[in-house]
């Protein structure tokens, strides 16, 4: 029975809905919005003034407070003790200590390590330490009481699975955080936005989150946990469709990593101080490969050009997520990127092999080959290697306990967003583009251009026979009868970075019954979009991808 409380409305809307102008529904004791965002929400009449010293103060005691919790308690090891200080005071990481040089500019930093970076090696500048205050709503949100543990605790158990980056036994440790600052605070409230739920309008966390990078930017301020946050920060914008921010902060992101000396080749402009860990090298390694997945990812449905570099023939692959997670050094074997597709390696190491398929299949789509036999030979090379790959994928997921399937599912789609990226030009039995071998003519194919239309179609429609069995597997294991899965928190480990290939399913068979009306396509698209509804309710990218296809329906034949 409710309680005769429950529905109560205030008389008006609270003070941070006036403030910000947002519709407020006006429950008490809080209202919705302000309970989705951690506001303070306050029904007063005059609108609250700016927080005074002595109440920022008092916020910053409350973090202490919890700090102290956090290390002196005995948690779960599945869950993270994290220290975070926004004094005013902070130190930041040791490649952000500032000293004084020639050539600052106005926010302090040295102009010469862009205009003359032999003058900024030469007078042994640093980067300067940012004088970056901390926005009210940042603190509002991370000083409250046990949100930071809560924070960290959600996100190595969803998002982190998926997207291994950060050092989940540096936090623990605190090795990596007690001389952080107003990057840690970013990191934290990237962790956060990540694991909300998909809300209806704008996001005020969202836009917090984004004018505290820009503030950060402004301020001059670069380090890898900085980083991190931002690469957090276009994980949640592409798995929530928000463009164009998704395809400028991913670019972003590969600028600062260059920056900070990430980048596989050259490392001219180098600042960060050298690794003193094997712990840390892995993480800066995992940062990069985190950078060159997401770059490729962000253009498979643009077929736009790419940001980031690819890897160096003998770049290292990540090692075992579950060495580094723990700190286990006495467990680590490392390969390189050229290691053959049959060695096991770690799920996070097949995502990286997934996207340097996504890499090559691009290339040849974007080649000019003049001569057609030798791009058919190709072609037929490259998708029979891709094909071999996404066998062995699955044989490892299919033994593979039920946390390592969640995490090698994003992996096997990229390798089915590869196939669909090389072959979809070759499914038609017209030649209606002028791609690379596929010049537009009147002339039918020849034997070469029919055996590779045949051969293009049965991969595609065997890989979009297997996503679909997926799927349906996924909807058995998550929402089944039997089931007894926190289904929205199982949501958030399984990773967006395979909607693409399970949409590029459902336009297959939208593509196969509008052709020949096979009831099989339709029953099997069916069961897909069940299946992105249900993701939608976790990543808005989802319920994207249906409306995309939903267009596909509706259109009248041109």
């Amino acid at each position: 029975m409710e309680s005769p409380t429950q529905n109560a409305t205030a008389p008006q809307a609270c003070g941070a809905c006036k403030k910000h102008k947002r519709k407020c529904d006006k429950l008490l004791p809080q209202c919705s919005l302000c309970v989705r965002t951690c506001r303070t929400c306050d029904y007063n009449d005059a609108p609250r003034p700016p927080p005074t010293a002595a109440e920022v103060a008092a916020l910053q005691a409350r973090l202490a407070v919890l700090e102290h919790q956090v290390r002196s308690t005995s948690v779960p090891s599945d869950s993270v003790s994290a220290t975070l200080s926004v004094s005013g005071n902070s130190v930041l990481p040791a490649e952000s200590i500032a000293t004084t040089g020639p050539s600052q500019g106005p926010a302090g930093f040295p102009s010469a390590l862009f205009l003359d970076f032999d003058c900024y090696r030469w007078s042994n500048m640093q980067l300067p330490r940012p004088d970056v205050g901390f926005p009210t709503e940042v603190l509002e949100i991370l000083s409250q009481e046990n949100t930071v543990l809560e924070i960290s605790t959600l996100y190595f158990g969803t998002i982190h699975r998926w997207l291994p980056i950060v050092s989940k036994k540096r936090m623990e440790l605190g090795i990596s955080l007690q001389s952080s600052g107003p990057d840690l605070a970013m990191l934290f409230l990237a962790m956060r936005l990540n694991i909300s739920l998909p809300t209806a309008g704008t996001n005020s966390l969202y836009s917090i989150s984004k004018s505290f990078l820009a503030t950060l930017e402004a301020g001059g301020l670069v380090s890898l946990v900085y980083l991190q946050a931002m690469i957090l920060v276009a994980v949640y914008e592409y798995s929530h469709s928000i463009y164009p921010a998704a395809w400028m902060t991913v670019g972003a992101c590969a600028r600062l990593a260059e920056l900070v000396g990430l980048s596989s080749g050259t490392e001219s402009m180098k600042v960060m101080s050298r690794a003193t860990t094997w712990t840390e090298v892995e993480e800066k390694r995992r940062v990069w490969w985190a950078i060159y997945i997401l770059d490729r990812v962000i253009s498979l449905g643009s077929r736009r050009r790419f940001s980031f570099p690819e890897p160096l023939d003998g770049h290292v692959l990540p090692a075992s997520d579950e060495a580094w997670d723990s700190g286990d050094v006495t467990n680590i074997i490392q390969y390189s990127n050229t290691t053959p597709f049959s060695t096991q390696i770690s799920p996070f190491a097949r995502l990286c092999q997934s996207a340097m398929f996504i890499s090559r299949a691009a290339a040849f789509r974007n080649s000019s080959q003049t001569a057609p036999r030798n791009h058919m030979i190709a072609l037929t090379s490259l998708t029979e290697e891709l094909c071999t790959y996404s066998l062995i994928l699955s044989d490892e997921i299919i033994s593979s306990p039920l946390d390592s399937y969640f995490r090698l599912l994003a992996p096997r789609c990229l390798a089915w967003s590869a196939l669909f990226m090389l072959l979809d030009n070759y499914c038609c039995p017209e030649k209606l583009s002028a791609e690379p071998g596929f010049t537009p003519s009147g002339e039918v194919k020849g034997p070469e251009e029919l055996a590779t239309q045949l051969q293009a179609t049965l991969v595609v429609r065997s890989i979009s026979d297997q996503a679909h069995e997926q799927t349906k597997t996924l909807m058995d294991i998550l929402f089944g009868p039997a089931s007894s899965m926190d289904s929205m928190n199982t949501i958030g480990s399984l990773s967006p970075l395979s909607l693409d290939a399970l949409y590029c399913s459902m336009v297959t068979f939208q593509w196969i019954y509008r052709e020949g009306g096979e009831e099989l396509a339709k029953s099997q698209l069916e069961d897909m979009e069940a299946w992105m509804r249900r993701m939608s309710e976790r990543w808005r990218l989802a319920s994207e991808y249906l409306t995309l296809s939903e267009i596909y329906r509706t259109a009248e034949p041109s």
